[in-house]
């Protein structure tokens, strides 16, 4: 093997010494130029690789650029040469352009090693330093790098190659990770905990803690801070008040007061004459298993009624079911509630078999099309979104926490709303629907506002209004005003509905003030909408575009682009407005915004229109549909012939080109000697052709020769109908790789 390796290396330095960088000319000889590329080519190819010089830190930069200039040498002398010398030149220009884009990756993936070797290193420091503070700062960073970084590594041609580099640097990090990710999980819920118990959300904290203490107790949890952590855990409980939550019931003769954390029986045992019912008597009182609830045996309640529940200084409410509920589910609330989006709501149930037993088989929690997620369910966090399955617990309760969803790289959660379904697996499974829940962002941001009542929502009792996606509160702090006229609030409240307009001085402080003046009364403007292009985003191939749409008659419509003003117009008494032969930015996404403004107003960027929180959008992306790349699948390696598959990898890939679902047509395809074939092909996927048809129309038409081109195509469309072109930017050759070459 070292005699082998010897002669590889005195060939690459006798090869590297031959090849210059010509200085391009028309008379440069293009076999020598492409030699040279090829050459060069060869020498990088060895130099990415681990059976050759690769050592996996060192960047071959010197090896790479050469390679691309030779290329692009050759590229020029070519372009000033004939039709068949052109495609010769390029077919053997292919795979040096291919070593190029695997050095890259190469290059890439040793920065990303680098990066990914301080984040260890950094991991590692804090983990000395023993301060769970700094792990946990580190390794949220190290983490959230290491997840971008570790990427790049996978995309190193050649699994020797890839091993070598990933090996120097993944199992490391990854040993780190996995020595504190426990560590620094039950941190935030204990840290998460503490915050609820400064809030007063006792409940939320309570559930908080019941994480925490699920990883604690399980003595096989890999902890490299076990003490500090079960210290911080104690005083955390310690520092819970030891509070009733919510009640539930089963609407007979049973009230279960759920508390805060576990209830220490005093001396005297555990009391039923402690805790009151109104207008009910207290027969007995137990101790749930967990000790977290306390179950009252009472006299008969009423179907219908609101009763107090009494222990110390602490009261709560609750009501019985107006009909008998034979579901065995008994919810502590069904009203409709309206949070913020960065709220969780917390539902609650008690659940019964039908002798009355306590139920403790398995739930199934469903959210339906909501974009809420359940998070946690009975303390024990929840990966699975919109449905679970999860058990009651030994006293049959069960408590969900929902939150709104985050969208893709969203930094705020979106709005949305739940009502969730809750449904007993086993015995009588049976179903009910808990409380709808609204969840609302809210508007964080001062500054004069003109707001148009979009939705039926105007939740006066909570004081907020919701419109243009946001919701803005208001109180007692407040001036409120109608057509300038101060007035109460509940006078304010009262005439407040849908198709408003309210001009607002919105201060987020509540100890600031806030105005609100209602300036006009009256049903709400017709939307404003594109209706051409009716699609969005639309991958079109040209300089302009007419752009129209629909809108509240009499109103101005202005239009911008990327930003830039291209126009207004005013909606025609049926509707309608267009502006025509609107300019399109070449190459690029042209994302469209429009505003309406009411008679007599006007703005910039949306200030003071109807629907300045909510303006109308639209994009075209410009730019032709065409490929950068098309592999050829020769299914019998035959060469070109019918059955083979064509894979395109398209211009603008991030304009989402795809072929028309079911598409079929007719390419030309030149078998790079001047040959001519009449290929039919028809859709297989978004990105894939398979040709059906094959009639050659030049006689020796080569099948398998190393280069074909696309010379025409016939009926071959994207999504949006634009037809795909062969003179645009990107390639319509593609290699057969069973050829020779």
């Amino acid at each position: 093997m070292r005699k082998k390796y010897l002669y590889l290396s005195i060939v690459i330095t006798i090869i590297a010494s031959t090849i210059t960088i010509p200085q391009v000319s028309a008379t440069n000889n293009i076999k020598q130029l492409v030699t040279d590329a090829q050459n060069a080519g060869t020498i990088l190819k060895w130099a990415i690789s681990k059976e050759g010089s690769a050592d996996f830190k060192t960047r071959p930069f010197e090896q790479y650029n050469t390679t691309k200039e030779t290329i692009a040498a050759a590229e020029k002398v070519a372009g000033g040469l004939s039709n068949s010398e052109q495609l010769s030149a390029q077919a053997k220009l292919v795979d040096p352009k291919i070593q190029v884009k695997r050095a890259q990756a190469y290059i890439d993936a040793i920065t990303s090693s680098e990066k990914i070797y301080k984040l260890t290193t950094s991991l590692q420091n804090a983990i000395n330093s023993a301060d769970l503070i700094s792990v946990e700062a580190a390794y949220h960073i190290a983490t959230a790098e290491y997840r971008k970084q570790v990427k790049l590594l996978d995309r190193v041609y050649g699994q020797s190659t890839r091993d070598s580099i990933r090996d120097q640097v993944k199992p490391s990090m990854e040993k780190l990770i996995a020595d504190v990710k426990y560590d620094v999980t039950v941190k935030m819920y204990l840290d998460q905990a503490n915050d609820f118990i400064e809030e007063n959300r006792l409940l939320q904290a309570s559930l908080e803690l019941d994480k925490a203490n699920s990883y604690i107790d399980n003595k096989t949890t890999n902890f490299t801070f076990r003490t500090f952590l079960t210290k911080a855990f104690d005083e955390t409980l310690n520092s819970l008040p030891l509070q009733p939550l919510f009640i539930t019931s089963d609407g007979k003769n049973s009230v279960t007061i759920n508390f805060s954390k576990a209830y220490n029986i005093p001396l005297e045992g555990l009391v039923a004459g402690q805790f009151k019912v109104s207008g009910e008597s207290v027969q007995s009182a137990q101790l749930s298993n967990d000790k977290k609830s306390v179950i009252l045996t009472t006299s008969d309640l009423s179907a219908g009624t609101s009763y107090t529940v009494s222990w110390k200084e602490q009261q709560l409410n609750f009501k019985t079911e107006a009909v008998p509920d034979t579901t065995g589910i008994a919810l502590t609330d069904k009203k409709t509630a309206y949070l913020e989006t960065t709220d969780s709501q917390v539902y609650t149930a008690k659940l019964t078999n039908l002798d009355g037993s306590n139920y403790n088989g398995r739930v199934q929690i469903s959210l339906g099309e909501s974009s809420a997620v359940i998070t946690s369910v009975n303390g024990q966090r929840i990966e699975s979104g919109q449905e679970t399955i999860s058990y009651a617990d030994p006293n049959g309760n069960l408590v969900i926490i929902i939150a709104a969803a985050y969208g893709f790289n969203a930094e705020t959660p979106s709005v949305t709303y739940v009502q969730p379904t809750i449904q007993k697996i086993d015995g009588n499974k049976s179903t009910k629907k808990a409380g709808i829940t609204h969840f609302y962002q809210l508007q964080n941001v001062e500054g004069p506002y003109i707001l148009t009542i979009d939705s039926d929502e105007i939740a006066t009792e909570e004081d907020f209004i919701y419109t243009g996606g946001y919701k803005y509160k208001w109180d007692a702090n407040d001036l409120f005003f109608i057509y300038n006229g101060q007035v109460s609030q509940e006078v304010f409240e009262k005439v407040l509905s849908k198709g408003d307009r309210v001009e607002v001085s919105y201060a987020t402080r509540t100890d600031n003030h806030s105005t609100w003046n209602i300036n006009v009364d009256l049903t709400k403007d017709r939307d404003l909408e594109f209706q051409n292009p009716v699609t969005s985003p639309l991958t079109f191939d040209g300089y302009s575009y007419d752009i129209s749409g629909t809108a509240q008659p009499g109103n101005k419509v202005k239009v911008y682009r990327n930003d830039v003003l291209v126009g207004n117009t005013i909606v025609d008494a049926k509707g309608n407005w267009t502006l025509g032969s609107v300019s399109l930015l070449q190459e690029v996404a042209n994302t469209f915004i429009a505003y309406q403004y009411a008679p007599g107003r006007d703005g910039i960027n949306g200030e003071g229109a109807v629907n300045t929180n909510n303006p109308a959008t639209t994009t075209i992306n410009e730019g032709a549909f065409a490929s950068t790349q098309i592999d050829l699948n020769d299914k019998s390696s035959n060469g070109l012939s019918i059955s083979d598959t064509l894979e395109f990898t398209f211009h603008n890939p991030t304009y989402g080109h795809e072929f028309k679902k079911d598409v079929s047509g007719i390419m030309i395809i030149n078998d790079g000697f001047g040959n001519n074939a009449v290929v039919t092909v028809e859709y297989v996927d978004e990105d894939t052709l398979q040709i059906i048809d094959f009639v050659t129309t030049d006689d020796g038409y080569n099948h398998k020769a190393s280069l074909f081109v696309i010379t025409e195509t016939k009926e071959i469309v994207n999504q949006d109908q634009l037809t795909f072109n062969i003179t645009g930017n990107g390639f319509t050759s593609f290699v057969n790789n069973h050829s020779a070459y």
